[in-house]
């Protein structure tokens, strides 16, 4: 997996998501703290909102805004929000993938006329990520290309780079959930493999993910025998 990290004018940033020029112009900084989850209908996250006047209330920042906010904290001079919004495979459909191309991960920050946007995909997902934002006409500036890590103690980490790739993509686009919203032949065919490989990977990552579970679970506190 590849981590890319980007910057894009905030005015390609406003066509990118589609709105919220008011609210964008209004704030200081923007920062998405956490992504909680994103279905087809809502994409839900934690978020941190500094306006760029300091007397502009909450109340008045979630009018301009065009996502739904709620407040959860006061941070100094900035908002701990909770945000809904579209989902961030809006994005992806908007610059014509295909095929499941990687995923958005923190932080996304807006600040000083300036979007940066974290990804997180294979080498070609994020080739296709960057060559179609041009093709939109957007200016995406490369910061860093670097390898993507999970965190140490992350149960992804016992899966093959094609397992995490099946199971994410899988858990991102409802073949988990009931009703299931994706078939394991359409999920196939997003993901450019065929569906006995899917199936293949799909079965290994999900032992290696309850088998890590279990095994954690069952485990004795401190290690002790």
């Amino acid at each position: 997996m590849r981590r890319l990290v980007l910057e894009l004018p905030l005015e390609d940033f406003i066509r990118l998501k589609g709105g919220g020029e008011e609210f964008y112009r209004t704030v200081a900084s923007f920062t998405v703290v956490q992504i909680l989850r994103v279905t087809p209908r809502a994409a839900t996250s934690i978020v941190r909102v500094r306006p760029a006047d300091p007397r502009v209330r909450f109340e008045s920042l979630a009018r301009r805004s065009h996502v739904n906010l709620q407040l959860l904290d006061r941070d100094g001079e900035a908002y701990v929000c909770l945000m809904t919004v579209r989902p961030s495979s809006a994005i992806y459909r908007k610059l014509g993938f295909q095929r499941d191309p990687g995923f958005l991960i923190p932080p996304m920050e807006v600040e000083s006329g300036t979007a940066r946007i974290t990804f997180a995909g294979s080498s070609v997902g994020v080739a296709r990520f960057t060559a179609a934002m041009r093709r939109m006409g957007l200016r995406p500036r490369i910061l860093t290309i670097s390898d993507y890590r999970l965190a140490p103690d992350s149960p992804l980490n016992v899966l093959t780079e094609k397992q995490r790739r099946v199971v994410s993509a899988a858990y991102r686009q409802g073949y988990y959930d009931r009703p299931r919203r994706i078939s394991s032949k359409l999920l196939a065919q997003r993901l450019g493999v065929s569906s006995s490989t899917l199936v293949n990977h799909r079965l290994k990552a999900e032992h290696r993910l309850l088998a890590t579970i279990l095994e954690s679970a069952s485990a004795p506190p401190g290690g002790a025998a």
